[in-house]
């Protein structure tokens, strides 16, 4: 059986196709579209060109699951659809012209969800997990009994980029900027002083790319998923420079990221330093892996509600 899972994230829209065998699924197809949704919100809403977009986007993913028939569809959004005020008239609209029904995600769910894609590559049994996404960050703590602390922060490396940094590369006032913001939501959300943890577990777009501009750099080897902080600073350090080999690095690497990767990075930053961590593992899975796997859990309970039919 095949499924298809489309994520509609503040940076990317994400459609992939998983094939289930043996009660085991793997990914047969992925495709990103670049979206920064975050940038057409006005006044707390989203914006007509937005839900254009989304839609637009949208009839291009049934477009390419013509390719994957018969193969069950599920549509879900976080921050983009979540943090504004005509949700509901978002979804509706998008229902009425794609014909696919987005299921919004509240913060705690979404955090919940990452922990149930990627519990079963954790490499420790207690620590630390972390979602930066574009219009917010999903934080939770897990020991070997399951979840402490779940929290979601409406702060991500899209909405913070957008509101503090003019050009491509912030200077450090903008960077302060940043990290006060990063710090003053911490705080409102008491995550300001978690237990220390030695190794924290990384899900989406930022972890993912520091890993690969460290690959990139030789910083470390292709085919590791940890890396230190000390590792995590000389990245810093190179990047700060601003220089033509920052610049190279990046447009090479993260182009889709560059008016993002660095908000990122900071969040990141205050992470690691509250947490006291050692290392940072990236893990290959996420929220995705996870809401297909809760639907999984459902049909083995009740009878398929989703309509298999990707067109």
């Amino acid at each position: 059986m095949k499924y298809a899972v489309i994520d509609l994230g503040s940076n990317t829209i994400r459609l992939v196709v998983y094939e289930e065998t043996n009660a085991k699924f793997h990914a047969l197809f992925t495709q990103k579209f670049t979206a920064g949704l975050a940038a057409y919100l006005q006044d707390g809403m989203m914006t007509p060109e937005g839900i254009r977009l989304i839609c637009t986007t949208l009839q291009r993913c049934k477009m390419l699951l013509k390719e994957f028939t018969p193969c069950t569809t599920l549509a879900f959004s976080t921050a983009p659809l979540r943090n504004i005020r005509n949700t509901q008239e978002a979804i509706d609209q998008i229902y009425a012209e794609t014909g696919y029904s987005v299921d919004v995600l509240t913060g705690l769910e979404e955090a919940y969800l990452d922990y149930y894609g990627v519990q079963r590559e954790l490499p420790v049994e207690s620590g630390l997990l972390f979602d930066i996404g574009g219009g917010s960050t999903e934080i939770l703590t897990f020991a070997h009994d399951g979840t402490g602390v779940i929290e979601s922060v409406p702060i991500g490396s899209l909405n913070l980029s957008k509101k503090h940094i003019a050009k491509l590369f912030p200077d450090k006032k903008e960077r302060d900027a940043i990290r006060l913001q990063v710090q003053k939501s911490l705080k409102r959300h008491k995550l300001n002083h978690l237990p220390p943890y030695e190794t924290l577990c990384g899900i989406g777009g930022t972890a993912r790319t520091v890993l690969q501009l460290l690959q990139a750099m030789k910083v470390i080897l292709p085919a590791q998923r940890t890396f230190t902080a000390e590792q995590f600073r000389k990245l810093k350090k190179f990047l700060w420079k601003k220089d033509s080999a920052a610049m190279e690095l990046l447009t090479q690497y993260c182009p889709d990221r560059l008016h993002t990767i660095f908000s990122g990075i900071l969040i990141l930053e205050i992470l690691i330093l509250q947490s006291r961590c050692t290392t940072v593992y990236v893990c290959k899975y996420g929220v995705r892996e996870g809401y297909l796997r809760r639907y999984l859990m459902q049909q083995k309970k009740s009878a398929p509600t989703v309509n298999p039919d990707c067109a």
